[in-house]
């Protein structure tokens, strides 16, 4: 019995990770958050499949990289905030004014969601970068030795 409910489990969450896959995929090219979707999707995989597992941890890598870099540019921070009051001002023009191309509720929610995401993620990670000490302008933590000279000065 435990063999059918642990295949059962398997099955739906391949299907639920397959349609959340197929839902991004197809939001890669319509407006939407499809990379946050597929993430998600990837995340629902996890469960299930080391194979999955594996490509969630590189992405996780290369997510905390770039909002690591993002937290230590100046140019970088402020033109992803701009970005995210961008989106946030389009999703509203799309959800109230009929004047551009796809215009509509759904359409601008999901535009100003993605703002919304954006402002959040990067108002988080210069929060982490600056809690742990900051970084350098390369990109990377000071080293002890930086520290240390820096305080004797």
């Amino acid at each position: 019995m435990n063999d059918a409910v642990r295949l059962l489990r398997r099955i739906a969450l391949t299907v639920l990770g397959t349609a959340m896959l197929a839902v991004g995929v197809v939001l890669l090219v319509a407006p939407g958050p499809g990379i946050i979707v597929i993430v998600l999707a990837l995340t629902v995989f996890a469960v299930e499949y080391q194979w999955a597992r594996r490509r969630l941890a590189a992405v996780q890598s290369l997510a905390r990289s770039a909002a690591e870099k993002t937290a230590a540019s100046r140019m970088a921070r402020a033109t992803a905030i701009s970005f995210g009051f961008a989106a946030l001002g389009l999703g509203g023009v799309l959800v109230f004014a009929d004047v551009l191309p796809f215009s509509g509720l759904w359409t601008g929610i999901s535009i100003a969601v993605a703002g919304l995401l954006v402002l959040a993620t990067t108002f988080y990670s210069v929060r982490q970068v600056n809690r742990s000490g900051g970084l350098t302008r390369a990109g990377r933590k000071p080293r002890a030795a930086d520290q240390a000279g820096s305080l004797n000065r």
